[in-house]
Formats: C-alpha cells, structure tokens, sequence
C-alpha cells in the first residue's frame, strides 16, 4: 500500500529518536563529513536496500539553514505575503529528500556551516562557507551504497549559483538541478528584495531603497577591484571574500554552459524572492540545454502560497526528467518503462490513450496531477499480460502540464504529458 503524505510524516515522527529511521521504502542516516576544519552534521536517506544508488546532493540556499531547510512561517512580512502559510513551519530540503528517495535516489542534505558554529566559525573563506558540497561530493564517494557514476547536484536559490562553479573540473558530476536560481547576481536579487517587500507590505519604502543602494555600491567596490583592507565586512563576511565569491557566481550561466552537463532549470512561478524572469534569463544566456520549466502555483520554498507542504509536481518533474536522462533509480530499469508504456497522443485535446505491454496479468494503476500537484484522475484495474489501451479521458480539465504515473508489473514510471 502506497503511503499517503499524513502518514509517511506520522511515520518520521514516530521514528525521529532513532539514528536510522525507516518510511516508505527508505531509510535515513545520521552523517558527518569533514570541511576546511569543520565537522559537517547531515542526513543521507536512501531507499530500501543496499544499493548502490544514484545519489543527489542538496546544496542550500543563503543564510544558516539546517539541513531540512527549516523556516517558520512568522512575521508581519509573511502575513502580508503569505498569509495561506501563517504560523506554519517550512521544511523543503527534508521533504525534498524524501520524495525523491521514494522514487529510488539516495540524497545528502546537510547543516550549514554557519547553523553549526554561529560563533565558532573561524576565518572565513569563500571554500569554507560556501563550498561544503565539494567535500559532501568526497564523502559520498566513500560509501558503499553509492552510485559514483551517477552523482546529481541539486542548488536551490543561491545554490543554483554554486553548483555550475563546483561541477567545473570533475568527472564525477553527472547532471546539475538548478531550483529558484538567479542569473542576476546576488546583491541586485537582494536590493530588489528589499525594496519590493517594503513597496507590497506598506513598509519604509526610502529606507529600503537606501540600503538598496547601499548595497549595491558595496558589491560594486568589491566587483571593481576598489576595495582594501580597511573596507569593512557586510553580513559579517570581509570583502576579500566577497571578491572571491563574486567571481565565482558572476558569471553562473558561462559557468553552466562550460559544464556541458544534463542540466535542468526549474522555475517557480509565484517565487517572489527570485522573480520568475530570471528562467528567462538563463533560458536566453544557458546553450547546452533546452529544459527550462516553471511550475506553477509554488513559491520560492517549493511549496504553494497556502499548503506547507512541497509540490509532488515539482518532484515528479525533477524526477521524469531525471529519468529521460537515462540517470536510473534504485527502483526498476528506465529502459523497461521505456519500453512498456506509450501515450499517445501529446499534446492532447480531451482524450489521451496510455499503452501498456504487461508481462504478467496484475493491476495497473493510473493517477494524474496537474501542474501544482492537484490529483486530476486516478484508475485502477485488472489487465492481463500482453499488449492493451486504456483511454483517459481529461475533457473537463483546463489546459496545461499533467503528469501521468502509472504503476504495473512492479515498476512506477511517471510521465509528462500537456493538454492543448
């Protein structure tokens, strides 16, 4: 029995004492790994079984963020802009880890530096602060239960900056996610920030636009090379650094396109922290792919403006394509799938039929979900072994992105289809 999401989190809370907890056909890992000095505490889920498995890793967005991405939903700024959220807490990176875990990936997600040692840090550096994934990378390299030609980076928000600059130069990086990434550099993302929420939240609209552009005249004597010793730090963080960082994520499309890898953009189109035009962006500056998606209904966490919960479409998209590219799963052979079902035609208008070459006689299940992860049709029955079709009629549906999983013979495929 498939389990619902109310119970697969019953299940992690029930379990959260343990060190190695089990849900759906997963089991999670307490881990540490060393970086520049620093122990680095993290959680590897993997699905059941010994492997070795493709493996993702999680790397963050800015700030101190724990490894589950916690982020409580208070304040006068998220009344205003979410108020569907109010007083909820936040987990995507947890929650992402999990649901991709379910479809067969083992994943890394790990504590931020600065969560751990908020005032033990030591020198910084732009390695140490920014590049824990690089020796996340090392580590997983070490476990028996790793796939090492498969190894995926997934950079949400800032870490959609990162992760092109670490992938240059390895071999072992073998597709890149990027997830409510910007082109734009980070401190214009960031006066654009302030200056936006002051103007829809009725806040001190001057002030913002002062530091706005405090801000940017800051990050312009870093980028001009004007900056000295006695330039003071910003967010704690001395301007050499800065220096270091902002070659580095500067030119984050160049650095994409010199990766050559798989490489997926995801953007979400209700993101006020990254607006949705920075898809656009990179979809005009980004040459060696052509998947740039946006997601409806979610905002910058992954989750829509009224449920804390991350999209399945989301998920299912990273996953379907994740898939395409030929980077299989713990789970069944992506050729077996390939080879089994067919649907056809897409685009459709109201009617879509999915062709099946079962092995043996057994149910096949058939669930459908739009673009922000609503079910739209779910079908259950008995086929036998052989070839058959089974018609799906979405006539009532409004046009749009749906996915169709389908369950048989022991393997899930999950597949995109559009209706015109």
């Amino acid at each position: 029995m498939k389990l619902t999401r109310k119970m697969r989190r019953l299940t992690f809370y029930v379990c959260l004492l343990l060190l190695t907890y089990t849900t759906k056909a997963q089991q999670s890992y307490n881990i540490n790994f060393q970086h520049d000095g620093k122990t680095v505490h993290g959680t590897f889920t993997t699905p059941a079984g010994n492997g070795p498995f493709a493996t993702i890793i999680i790397a963050p967005g800015s700030g101190p963020n724990d490894r589950d991405g916690t982020i409580p939903m208070l304040g006068a700024n998220v009344a205003c802009l979410y108020p569907g959220l109010l007083n909820d807490t936040l987990r995507p990176y947890k929650e992402l880890s999990h649901a991709l875990a379910d479809s067969g990936y083992a994943v890394l997600r790990y504590d931020k530096l600065e969560y751990s040692y908020p005032t033990s840090l030591g020198t910084i550096t732009f390695h140490k602060l920014w590049l824990p994934v690089e020796s996340a990378i090392n580590y997983i390299k070490t476990r028996n239960d790793v796939d090492t030609n498969q190894i995926i980076l997934i950079g949400h928000s800032e870490g959609s900056s990162l992760i092109p600059y670490i992938a240059k130069g390895r071999s072992d990086v073998k597709a890149l996610i990027s997830i409510a990434g910007s082109r734009t550099p980070f401190d214009s993302i960031l006066a654009y920030q302030l200056v936006n929420i002051a103007q829809t939240c009725g806040g001190d609209v001057p002030t913002a636009q002062a530091q706005a552009s405090q801000i940017l005249s800051y990050y312009n004597t870093i980028r001009t090379n004007t900056w000295n010793a006695s330039t003071p730090p910003i967010f704690g963080v001395p301007a050499s650094v800065w220096y270091d960082y902002v070659r580095a994520t500067d030119s984050v499309a160049i650095n994409y396109n010199i990766d050559n890898l798989p490489t997926l953009f995801l953007g979400l189109a209700l993101d006020i922290n990254v607006p949705p035009a920075e898809l656009v962006r990179f979809q005009n500056e980004v040459t060696i792919t052509n998947d740039f998606w946006s997601i409806p209904g979610l905002i910058h966490y992954m989750t829509p403006n009224n449920d804390p919960h991350v999209s399945e479409a989301l998920t299912d998209t990273i996953v379907y394509w994740l898939r395409q590219h030929n980077l299989t799963t713990a789970i069944k052979s992506v050729d077996l799938e390939s080879a089994s079902v067919n649907i056809s035609p897409n685009p459709f208008t109201d009617v879509f039929f999915v062709n099946l070459n079962k092995k043996q006689t057994g149910n096949v299940a058939i669930r459908v979900w739009n673009s922000v992860g609503q079910p739209a049709y779910f079908r259950q029955e008995m086929k036998t072994a052989g070839k058959s079709i089974i018609q799906i009629d979405l006539k009532e549906m409004p046009t749009g992105i749906y996915f169709v999983e389908l369950s048989f013979d022991g393997v899930t495929t999950t597949k995109r289809i559009v209706k015109q």
